[in-house]
């Protein structure tokens, strides 16, 4: 595995919050990339799940997304009202409100498969991972920005609990690099948008949580 140089200590994350990392950005990634998916989240969750957010507490976006996703499962939007939603959030057609692709955002010209795509891409290569439709969706969509963190995670929990201290440092190293240079970078970003526009609590929800999330995985990290 390719080591990975930061130039700037960064803090080591317990086993715990590896795993806190993991699920964060499955459940993030799963709503973003599946407009299917947003029913069977509701039909899941209750307040137990929800009180044990794995990232609850660590901000006051992740507060208030945790707040209207508990009204999201109480009060539930039909299915076809959700469809709606991230239809006009994330895929259009028409004008899309929450455009989940980096380049769209970082772009200059506001374009997709530019270089802030094949960046993504050159970073997933580097673990060995690379988006599953390769030159016909965008690498850098937010959903599987958060899929690629979310593995490289599970990676160096399973390291550490093998005792591979080099290989859980490579991960760690990597994870916070794309933390750095993608997520952190864009991901406010996003987040408002999703916040500003949504019109079904469970994507407002999605948005504040976004946001949160984020910024704890940055503060686990130590950024």
């Amino acid at each position: 595995m390719t080591s990975v140089d930061l130039g700037t200590p960064h803090r080591v994350p317990s086993t715990d919050e590896l795993d806190a990392i993991a699920a964060v950005c499955a459940f993030l990634a799963n709503l973003l990339l599946r407009v299917e998916s947003a029913p069977e989240v509701v039909a899941n969750l209750d307040a137990t799940t929800i009180a044990a957010w794995p990232m609850a507490g660590r901000n006051e976006a992740t507060r208030v997304g945790l707040n209207v996703l508990a009204r999201a499962v109480e009060q539930p939007a039909t299915t076809e009202e959700l469809a709606a939603d991230y239809r006009r959030l994330f895929v259009g057609p028409g004008p899309i409100a929450a455009p989940p692709w980096e380049s769209v955002h970082v772009d200059e010209e506001g374009l997709m498969f530019q270089e802030p795509t094949m960046l993504v891409r050159h970073a997933y290569g580097e673990f060995g991972l690379q988006a599953p439709a390769l030159n016909k969706e965008p690498d850098d969509h937010m959903g599987l920005e958060l899929a690629f963190i979310g593995e490289l995670a599970v990676a160096a929990l399973h390291a550490a609990e093998s005792g591979d201290v080099v290989g859980q440092a490579t991960l760690v190293s990597g994870i916070t690099r794309f933390w750095e240079e993608h997520l952190s970078v864009w991901g406010e970003t996003l987040s408002s948008l999703v916040v500003d526009a949504a019109r079904t609590d469970l994507y407002r929800a999605l948005g504040h949580l976004l946001g949160g999330s984020i910024a704890a995985i940055g503060t686990i990290l130590g950024r």
